[in-house]
């Protein structure tokens, strides 16, 4: 059976993948602040796995607020623990969780080999990670997942945030924007499978459906009965949608997305 160590542990993907494989694979929490090597050295040295996925990192939102922690969390752990993994006699394989916040708006459907553009801190630090990963490991797959979705989702994300400014009452002034947005429990299946079929590439991680933004806060105001509200869409048209061709063509088939997305 593979042992695989998931970092980030309480994070939404995460919680979701342990809920789903539990049964199938001996998945093992570690527990500990990323940041330090050393407890991670002794835990890794230990359990002996034959996989890692790195979900731990700070949000897009924290990384506005303390980008001191963002680098050193985001970045600095990912070049420590590569180092170590490297060190190694069986080095187990190491899977990334990346961001479509590495690419640059499109007007296309954005392949894995299209322009990378990032537009923050956040997408910064995730792309110099791939880089890293890409130069200094050989055993790894590097996942851009696009905007995940799904029952109780985090803080930050499009979907809570705009339900909370519609709450409150306060302004939101959004672009003429097209996204795309992928449930959960997707993500996990999608990551289950590059385990299963152990797939060493970089991959886009979406439903390649697009979503008008503008169309989900209706649909917000609407599900939750709201009477008041200050929305402003903006002409400029921006498009950050998912080509998951190569997804597919590695043999993932899969489901329709609708059924599972229900702002």
């Amino acid at each position: 059976m593979k042992k695989v160590v998931i970092n980030g542990y309480k994070g939404f993907i995460a919680t979701n993948y342990f809920k789903k494989y539990k049964n199938i694979q001996k998945i093992i929490h570690y527990k500990k602040d990323i940041n330090k090597i050393n407890e991670f050295k002794k835990f890794i040295t230990k359990k002996k796995p034959t996989h890692l996925i790195h979900f731990a990192g700070l949000s897009r939102v924290n990384c506005i607020n303390n980008s001191k922690d963002c680098l050193k969390t985001n970045f600095q752990s990912v070049k420590k623990i590569i180092s170590y993994l490297n060190t190694l006699k069986n080095k187990p394989f190491f899977i990334f969780i990346s961001s479509c916040h590495v690419y640059a708006p499109s007007h296309k459907k954005l392949k894995e080999s299209s322009k990378l553009n990032p537009k923050d801190l956040y997408g910064n630090l995730k792309l110099k990670s791939e880089i890293y990963i890409k130069k200094n490991y050989k055993n790894h797959c590097i996942l851009r997942l696009f905007n995940v979705h799904g029952k109780n989702p985090p803080k930050g994300i499009f979907h809570t945030d705009m339900l909370h400014k519609l709450k409150n009452n306060q302004s939101i002034t959004i672009n003429n924007s097209m996204r795309d947005f992928i449930h959960v429990n997707e993500v996990s299946k999608i990551i289950y499978f590059i385990i299963r079929k152990n797939i060493k590439k970089t991959i886009n991680v979406g439903s390649g459906l697009e979503y008008k933004l503008q169309s989900i806060i209706k649909n917000l105001i609407k599900k939750n009965k709201i009477r008041k509200y200050k929305v402003t869409v903006k002409n400029k048209k921006d498009k950050i949608v998912a080509d998951i061709s190569l997804l597919k063509k590695l043999g993932y088939k899969s489901v329709n997305n609708d059924k599972y997305i229900n702002f």
